[in-house]
């Protein structure tokens, strides 16, 4: 008897190794593999010698709050003024126990004298320096283009935008000054006044007797020249003399 062996044929066997392929990514396809999620984008650290480094300017001083300020807003400059802060705190209300009080002898803040009459300034009145306005940059130059200032008066008013080439620095034989309101001193400011400076004492006396409390309004001569000369006798002791206390508001 014949015994007859299958032998499978080249196309059998590929037939089959598609079979076998086949079913092995049918089972794979059902647990797909998922890629790695991408790190965000981080840009490389600079290095130490690029970071940024704070400025070693420190900032100009500032008015402490209840007291009034004692140094120049910028040492550089060549004018002493106030910070800006307490200038627009100080402009907002007359304040005349405060006005004395920068004007004191002791106090660092710049001088102006008035070259000629200014709207409201008078020839050789003396006033303090709150700000410089420097001349603009382009555009349209108003006035003399040299600057213009802000600036304090004896009577605790401000005069702003005044022409620098209005101002000198050179102190005339005998400043003028604006009219000191007595009245609108605070009482222990006045007790200071009249303690520290016998001119002022006299001249207050004298004011009493000519004017009999009166404050404004009609008014005698004789009471007119009493009260200016208690202004001036003040104006003459604050500018010459310091120690005053601080006044009672400020701003």
């Amino acid at each position: 008897m014949r015994v007859f062996r299958f032998m499978p044929s080249s196309s059998s066997l590929f037939l089959s190794s598609l079979v076998i392929i086949s079913g092995a990514l049918a089972c794979g396809s059902g647990n797909p593999s998922r890629p790695e999620p991408e790190a965000p984008f981080r840009p490389p650290e600079p290095p130490p010698s690029a970071l940024p480094v704070a400025s070693a300017t420190a900032p100009g001083p500032t008015a402490t709050p209840g007291h009034l300020p004692a140094a120049c807003a910028d040492a550089a400059s060549t004018v002493c003024a106030p910070p800006g802060e307490f200038v627009e705190r100080l402009c907002a209300k007359p304040l005349q126990d405060v006005a004395l009080a920068l004007f004191a002898k002791e106090t660092p803040f710049t001088r102006l004298y008035l070259k000629g009459k200014f709207d409201e300034l008078g020839f050789d009145e003396e006033v303090l320096a709150l700000r410089f306005h420097g001349p603009q940059k382009g555009g349209m130059v108003v006035g003399s283009g040299n600057g213009t200032y802000d600036l304090l008066r004896w009577d605790g008013t401000c005069s702003r935008g005044v022409e620098a080439e209005m101002i000198g620095r050179t102190r005339p034989g005998r400043p003028r000054s604006a009219h000191v309101q007595w009245h609108r001193i605070g009482s222990t400011y006045q007790d200071a006044l009249i303690a520290g400076s016998d001119a002022v004492k006299r001249a207050h006396a004298r004011r009493g007797k000519e004017c009999q409390g009166a404050m404004s309004g009609d008014v005698s001569r004789a009471c007119e020249g009493a009260d200016e000369a208690l202004a001036d006798a003040v104006v003459d002791f604050v500018r010459t003399h310091g120690g005053l206390p601080e006044p009672g508001t400020i701003p």
